[in-house]
Order: C-alpha cells, then sequence, then structure tokens
C-alpha cells in the first residue's frame, strides 16, 4: 500500500491510501476530487506495479509535475517525490508522522472505493426514508464539531441545500422583543431578501415545520409580499425551538417542485439537531416584577458604596430593555464594565459587545470604521469591510466619548439611532441591523448642546436612560476591594502570587484623591507589585504604595484645602502673569538701587496672610513667585 499526503491545495492535509489504484480529478467519479480549474475531470491516474508505485498523466490539460518536471509517460514514485496536480502538491509516502508534524491532528485520511470484501455484507440500496435519516444523522455529527453558532448555521444551510435544492435557503433568528427575525446565514441571488412573515408566525404558532405546497395559491399566503414578488410556490419553515421557546427558524423556497410532508419532517429534523448542537441559548426570561429585583451577577463590577449601587440599580433596570444608555463620568471611572454590565444582564447578553473608542478614530475614518465600506470606495480600499454597527448585530454598540465625534458623524449616527438602517461606504443599499446602543463619555454633553459643539436631538436620542459613574473620590469605602481584586489580577498577569494588602497600606489609598480614579489605583498598586522583589511575600505595606505614589497622599476629606503650591500648580507654566512680571522687574529693581535690601520671608507673611487669608505659605517655586508678588505691593 502506499501513501499520498495532500500538502497544499483543497484538500490540505488528507492522506490518500492506495491500494491499487487511485485516480484524482475534478470530476465526482475521481476517487480523490480536486475542486479546482487547473484539474481535468480526469487527471491523473496512481497505480501500484510490481511493489511500486507509479504515476501517469490522463491527457490533462494542464499536466502533471513530479518533482517540478511535466510528465511525459508513465513514471515510478519513490518516497519523499512530490507530484504537483494544479494547485495541490502531494508527498508520496507522507506518513502519519509527517502528517502530524504539517498539520497536528487535523488530517483525514481518506480510501479510496473498491471492491467489498467477501466478509462484508453488500450495501443495500437506500430508500428515501433512509436517505433522509442519514442526512439528519450527518448533520448531527457536524454539528458537534462546530466551535461557534455561524459555523453551525453554515452546516445546517449545508445540509438544506443538499437535501431539499431550495432556490433560497436562510437560518433566522427570532428577536422575541422586537418580533424581528434577522437573517444569520443565507444564500439568494436577489441582492434584497425578503421573507413570508405569514409563514414564520404560522410555524411559531404550531411549533412544527410548515411546508406550503402552493403558495401562490394558498388563501392565506397568497396576498403575502414575498410570495407575490418571488412568484413562491414551495416553502417550507421550520421552527428552532429551545426549552420550548422558539429562538429561530429554518427558511428554504423554490419555484418547483413543491414541498411535501416529508420535507418538512426533515427540515424538523435538521431544526431539533441545531438546537441540540448547544450553540443556541432559549430566550431571556420576562422582566422579573419591581416586587422581585433579580440578584446582581457574579461578576458584576465591583463596588460596596451607595453611589456604585445606584449606579448599578439602574443598569440592571435598563438591561432588559432596548433603550439608549447615556453612561457620565470621569475617565477611569469604570463606565466601560457598566456597559458591559448592562450587556451581559440583558436579552443580548449572547450577541457580541463591539466597543469603539470615538476619540481615538480619525476624523477621515470614522465613517468607514463605524459604518464600513465597499471595494473601491475610496482609494486603498482593497476589499469590502464590516463596520462596527454591523458587526455588533444582534448585540450591542458601546460608543465611548461619543462627544468627539465630528458633526458630520453625528448626523449619520442619528439617522442609525432612529432607523437602525445604514449603508456602508460606497454602497446605496440599506442594511438593518438589531444593536442596542450604549454611549459614554467624561465631557459635559450639556454644556456641549448649549455650545453648539454638539447635536441636541443626537443628545435627547442617546441620553434615554442616564447613569452617573461617580468618582473614586466620592466613594472611599469601595478602594479597599478595588484594591483587593486589581492587585489579583495585576499579580496573575506577572505570573507571581498574589500578596495581599495591609491596612497601612489601605489607609493610605484612602486618603488619596485619586483624579485618575479606578485606572490609576491600578498603576500604583502594579507600580507596587514591580518594584518589590519576587522573592517578598509579606503584604504590601503603606510605605511601598507611598513610594509608589506619584506624590504625598492628600486628605480626602478636606477637598477645599488646597497648599500654595497646588494652586500654583494650575497656572500655565509657558505663560507669565502680569503681576509676576511687575514683581520681578520691581524686585530686581530694588536690589539694583544702592542701599536698597530685599525683604525677609519673615517680612512677607504677613503680606501673604492679609491678600491670600486662608493661603499657606508655599516653598516651592511658583510659591515663591507669589511671596515676590505680595512683597512688591
Amino acid at each position: 500500500m502506499a501513501v499520498l499526503l495532500a500538502l497544499f491545495g483543497p484538500k490540505r492535509g488528507v492522506r490518500l491510501e492506495i491500494e491499487q489504484t487511485a485516480t484524482l480529478g475534478r470530476s465526482s467519479d475521481a476517487d480523490l476530487q480536486l475542486v479546482d480549474g487547473k484539474v481535468s475531470r480526469q487527471h491523473c491516474r496512481f497505480t501500484i506495479r510490481n511493489g511500486r508505485l507509479e504515476v501517469e498523466d490522463l491527457g490533462s490539460h494542464n499536466g502533471t509535475y513530479v518533482n517540478g518536471e511535466k510528465l511525459t509517460a508513465a513514471r515510478a514514485l519513490a518516497a519523499g517525490d512530490e507530484v504537483a496536480v494544479g494547485d495541490s502538491l502531494f508527498l508520496v509516502d507522507g506518513g502519519a508522522d509527517a502528517a502530524a508534524a504539517r498539520f497536528g491532528d487535523a488530517t483525514l485520511i481518506v480510501t479510496p472505493g473498491g471492491t467489498a470484501s467477501e466478509a462484508a455484507p453488500a450495501a443495500l440500496p437506500p430508500t428515501p426514508d433512509g436517505a433522509r435519516l442519514a442526512a439528519a444523522a450527518a448533520l448531527a455529527i457536524e454539528l458537534a464539531g462546530c466551535a461557534d453558532l455561524e459555523a453551525a448555521a453554515r452546516a445546517v444551510l449545508a445540509a438544506m441545500e443538499k437535501a431539499l435544492a431550495p432556490k433560497r435557503g436562510f437560518v433566522l433568528l427570532w428577536d422575541r422583543a422586537q418580533a424581528l427575525a434577522r437573517p444569520l446565514v443565507g444564500r439568494s441571488d436577489d441582492a434584497t431578501v425578503s421573507i413570508s412573515r405569514t409563514v414564520l408566525e404560522l410555524a411559531a404558532r404550531r411549533k412544527q415545520a410548515v411546508a406550503v405546497e402552493d403558495a401562490v395559491e394558498d388563501r392565506v399566503l397568497k396576498q403575502a409580499r414575498s410570495v407575490v414578488r418571488n412568484q413562491l410556490r414551495a416553502v417550507a419553515v421550520a421552527p428552532v425551538l429551545v426549552g420550548g421557546e422558539v429562538v429561530g427558524f429554518l427558511h428554504v423556497d423554490r419555484a418547483s417542485p413543491r414541498y411535501a410532508a416529508e420535507d418538512a419532517a426533515l427540515l424538523d429534523c435538521f431544526a431539533a439537531a441545531f438546537a441540540l448542537g448547544g450553540h443556541l441559548r432559549a430566550p431571556a426570561p420576562a422582566p422579573a416584577a419591581a416586587s422581585g429585583a433579580r440578584p446582581p451577577l457574579a461578576d458584576a463590577p465591583i463596588g460596596v458604596s451607595a453611589s456604585w449601587r445606584d449606579a448599578l440599580r439602574v443598569a440592571d433596570a435598563s438591561a432588559a430593555a432596548t433603550s439608549t444608555v447615556l453612561i457620565t463620568g470621569e475617565s477611569g471611572t469604570g463606565k466601560e464594565e457598566i456597559a458591559a454590565y448592562l450587556h451581559r444582564r440583558g436579552a443580548r447578553g449572547g450577541g457580541p459587545f463591539v466597543a469603539v473608542n470615538c476619540g481615538a478614530i480619525a476624523e477621515t475614518l470614522a465613517e468607514s470604521e463605524l459604518f464600513g465600506h465597499e471595494k473601491g470606495a475610496f482609494t486603498g480600499s482593497t476589499a469590502s469591510r464590516t463596520g462596527s454597527i454591523e458587526a455588533a448585530d444582534g448585540g450591542t454598540l458601546f460608543l465611548d466619548e461619543v462627544g468627539e465625534l465630528s458633526a458630520a458623524i453625528q448626523v449619520k449616527l442619528l439617522r442609525v439611532l432612529q432607523e437602525r438602517v445604514f449603508c456602508r461606504v460606497g454602497s446605496t443599499v440599506p442594511r438593518r441591523v438589531d444593536v442596542r446602543f450604549v454611549a459614554a463619555t467624561h465631557r459635559d454633553l450639556d454644556a456641549d448642546v448649549r455650545g453648539g459643539r454638539f447635536r441636541e436631538d443626537l443628545f435627547y436620542r442617546l441620553a434615554v436612560i442616564r447613569i452617573r459613574v461617580p468618582p473614586l473620590r466620592e466613594r472611599p469605602e469601595d478602594v479597599e476591594p478595588l484594591a483587593r481584586a486589581l492587585l489579583g489580577r495585576t499579580a496573575a498577569a506577572l505570573g507571581r502570587r498574589d500578596p495581599g494588602i495591609d491596612d497601612g497600606a489601605l489607609d493610605a489609598l484612602r486618603r488619596c484623591r485619586w483624579p485618575g480614579n479606578v485606572r490609576e489605583l491600578g498603576n500604583v498598586l502594579e507600580r507596587a507589585l514591580v518594584l518589590r522583589g519576587p522573592e517578598v511575600s509579606e503584604p504590601i505595606s503603606g510605605a511601598e504604595v507611598a513610594a509608589s505614589l506619584d506624590e504625598a497622599p492628600r486628605d480626602a476629606a478636606a477637598p477645599g484645602a488646597r497648599s500654595t503650591s497646588a494652586r500654583s500648580r494650575t497656572l500655565p507654566s509657558s505663560r507669565t502673569l502680569p503681576g509676576q512680571r511687575r514683581s520681578r522687574s520691581v524686585a530686581s529693581a530694588s536690589s539694583a538701587r544702592p542701599g536698597s535690601r530685599r525683604p525677609s520671608a519673615a517680612a512677607a507673611r504677613p503680606s501673604i496672610a492679609r491678600a491670600s487669608g486662608s493661603m499657606s505659605s508655599g516653598r516651592s517655586r511658583s510659591g515663591g513667585i507669589l511671596m515676590r508678588m505680595t512683597a512688591s505691593r
């Protein structure tokens, strides 16, 4: 027995075991069919003669090559020879070790069909019922190996096309909240597709497949727009049931021949196999009454303060709805965490969560990033691209820093929010999406609206539900749980054991005002963990936290008390106030006069106290400038 291992081409990774003879070609009659336009229908034949493997070309159009040389006659092959057929390259005697070295476990061993052995029973001709049962069994086996929902849906679509030969076929997901069916995968020759809602509702009501023998003449369906437009006579729809609830549909239709009851039963089998594959989940239960609030998820954002619980309460209440949510708060407070939590709590938790930072997108690319583009839409667009809105179909689109969008993009985004319809750049074909929009910003959008920097109509469209995320300085009780959680994550990322944190370090962290909020807290803890030796196992101390802070901790209990040096830091360093310039000139003039003497710091302090009241004396460079200003007066 000889072995051929496909190194490249449509059968890459396949091992072909040859006992007597085997043909390669594009025809379905070949022992190994190669779907390749460069391969002839009967391209070449491999034969074992006198214990050696030979190959001969069967008059192919593009020829057969052995080790780079074109065959002109039959040729004996040795182990390690390479045979090129079209775009395929085969290795002679490529054993299991060679296959595993190149392709791992993804190697398929194919044995060409031959005469059955005498011990094997003769195969019975398949009956129509047997063929349908075999098709359903083959689909169930294939679904067991599918990694995700889209791959499973494509397998179902391929099975429907092979067994039922439709003109159009679709795998649809059912959105119960909006009473809307959206195609997951499908195949149709039409640019725009219409599906009979009447048939879908009938199948959902009966919870079993429906086969319409003549849709054009059917009393119920003949007025349906899709039936009239496509002149459909044969339609079959099967509901996909998970937990007794409809989560999707399998839809096939064609002009002729008509679908029979047996075809509908087979479609029901396909739907059951799709449901049992584990890729679909039951629809979310109806929102609980106000008296029984849902418990928070185990992976809810961390926080124990009353203000943080208020934000989560609003998120819980709005999770089951489809209303647009606007999350406001300073940078680093956890706005994206709230958005992701809202997505997980809602009925779209199984769909995609797509986050877009609007402030990081160049204005010239913002439209393509959000809406996608078609091939050739602009210079450099060599292929079509799916935008973020389309990628979030069936899930949630999180628009972070939405206040940074340009006026032109705001107008186009408004239309999508109103109608859930958009067009890709370079296309005039409208696309409908089922997306929930959640926006966030650190800006004061109310002020931006008054100043004309943000569209008022877009603001009210986004702010249907508003969630304010409080800064960390307003919720010091959240510092400890956040610090412990962030330290654990950081230690795991660095490959270290979580050392914990002592009470002194927690006290130091609570005294800080955290202008960078949770993000800054995480940076301080990461710095403290990195700067200590990996052999140190004691909890992080207050001294390590103080060393990791950019400055000494500020008292969070007295936010109004600020030092002179703190006030002076708010002055732009590149600008000099008139008073500063005057004070310097006065000081230099007084020092230049004979007998003049510069006022001492002790003499200057009373002036500072009278001029600034509660201002404390500063010893920084800018604090010195303030003292000279007072002394000059």
